[in-house]
């Protein structure tokens, strides 16, 4: 479960907006949107990209992507 609050301040942080992220990563902006608010699922792929774009370093994806996940 992506943390959304989290993840859309790191946008915001990077001076991005959910649709120059998207392009960023070939996704329409209302799908990233969906994916942000857990509306829909992210892929790894999706996740490891927007993690180096966003430059969220390894050891802190779990803040911003995993949130609640079972372990």
């Amino acid at each position: 479960m992506v943390n959304t609050n989290k993840l859309r301040g790191r946008i915001m942080e990077q001076g991005l907006t959910i649709g120059s992220l998207a392009s960023m990563i070939g996704i329409s902006p209302s799908t990233l949107g969906r994916k942000i608010k857990n509306q829909a699922d992210m892929t790894l792929g999706e996740v490891e990209a927007i993690r180096s774009i966003l430059k969220i370093p390894p050891e802190r994806v779990m803040e911003y992507f995993f949130v609640g996940e079972a372990r």
